[in-house]
């Protein structure tokens, strides 16, 4: 049976990146882990684990996620990929 290839440093970074601003939007959105868990139909460990940058996330779940911080999925993705390019920043 395979497993799965190891991330690699760009998976990573955007990972880290998403995570970092994750945490940044539920900040200012003024939520908790829980609060926006519940409004994104998920565990609090979950989003703790992305927010961590330690957890892949599915796409539907991502989707969820965005439109539990009121952004369009395809805005989330960008911000975080314009931060892992910048070093993680944002």
């Amino acid at each position: 049976m395979n497993r799965p290839a190891p991330p690699s440093s760009d998976t990573s970074a955007f990972l880290h990146a998403l995570g970092k601003r994750v945490r940044l939007l539920r900040l200012t959105a003024e939520l908790t882990q829980d609060q926006l868990a519940a409004k994104a139909g998920m565990s609090r460990s979950f989003v703790s684990l992305i927010e961590h940058g330690a957890h892949g996330i599915d796409v539907v779940r991502l989707a969820r996620l965005a439109a539990a911080l009121d952004l369009p999925l395809s805005t989330l993705i960008r911000q975080a990929e314009l931060a892992a390019q910048a070093g993680g920043l944002g």
